[in-house]
């Protein structure tokens, strides 16, 4: 028999270092006050971790949405927003209100006006992620990252299904998803920022493994820090000139054929690291060649474009730059 989840986990048992009046802004004390000041995204990542495991009640029962003031409903924002308030960051995703938000559709372009939307392929800890199920351009769930490999993201996620038990329901899980579902990923401005997990999706090496509280999901490895590789400076005997991708170009005509721009350089040079485009087209102008190894790019990401180059494209090949 289901039962729900006041009756399997009290709020004292949330997050053990805070107790039940974490639940209470009133009731905060000087743990939140020094506790801003120094709080990271392993801060998050640790109030997710003690989560893992809790079950929702058979109507939708959940303390984060009592805690936002939503009952009985869809809980992957709240859940997310309830932990950056333990560790008083509640600022750094004030998308909807000053708790956090509970939409993802209206989240995300809060985030993305922030500029704080990044490659997909480079997620660390701590960062957001957020997924499209159907591929209609609308997103429809949120979790935390916990580390990044080749094949996925390991992530922390409220509302989301038990992967080592299909029949239970919902509740905070440590679960491992492949970037083909992946609409965004998004950096909040933590104050110490951390290495990522892995550096892209061609790092070969992690030299930590994911810490794990909970049931950690079969098979699934990562890590937490990667290594810094450090090499010995040599003498240039001239000087290079460095390309700098500019942002997403507002002139809806900037992507069509024959346009010449720095942000078509941009695509162009992007495609041509990922090996879709030989370095004879990368001209930047937009041409033939361009055109088909951007549909081959988008094919890869999963990602049937109609039209005009998206920005979230544009953002994905200039953070591969």
């Amino acid at each position: 028999m289901r039962q729900s989840w006041f009756k399997q986990k009290q709020p004292s048992k949330f997050y053990p270092a805070l107790g039940a009046s974490a639940l209470d802004p009133r009731k905060r004390g000087s743990f939140f006050i020094e506790r801003q000041k120094m709080a990271t995204a392993l801060d998050v990542l640790n109030v997710a971790r003690s989560q893992i495991g809790f079950h929702a009640g058979a109507q939708d029962e959940n303390p984060y949405g009592d805690w936002y003031g939503i009952l009985n409903a869809p809980y992957c924002a709240m859940g997310v927003s309830w932990c950056f308030a333990q560790v008083g960051l509640s600022s750094l995703v004030a998308a909807q209100t000053p708790k956090g938000f509970a939409f993802n559709p209206a989240a995300l372009p809060w985030f993305q006006r922030q500029g704080l939307v990044v490659n997909k392929y480079q997620g660390q800890p701590g960062d957001l992620v957020f997924f499209d199920w159907n591929s209609d351009g609308v997103v429809d769930h949120v979790e935390i990252v916990e580390a990044a490999s080749p094949d996925g993201l390991t992530t922390i996620g409220f509302n989301t299904g038990n992967p080592n038990d299909s029949v239970h329901e919902s509740g905070c899980f440590r679960v491992h998803r492949p970037y083909f579902y992946v609409a965004a990923i998004v950096r909040p401005r933590y104050q110490v920022a951390l290495k990522p997990a892995q550096k892209g999706i061609t790092s070969k090496k992690a030299t930590a493994a994911v810490g794990a509280t909970g049931t950690a999901v079969a098979g699934v490895t990562g890590a937490i820090h990667g290594g810094l590789m450090t090499t010995t400076p040599t003498a240039t005997t001239s000087a290079q000139t460095v390309f700098v991708a500019p942002p997403f170009p507002t002139d809806t005509t900037a992507f069509n054929f024959g346009q010449k721009s720095d942000a078509v350089m941009a695509v162009e040079k992007a495609l041509l690291k990922a090996g879709l485009l030989p370095a004879t087209y990368v001209t930047g102008t937009m041409n033939t060649q361009t055109q088909t190894a951007l549909v081959k790019y988008e094919a890869k990401q999963g990602i049937k474009v109609t039209g005009a180059l998206p920005q979230i494209i544009y953002d994905e090949l200039k953070g591969s730059l």
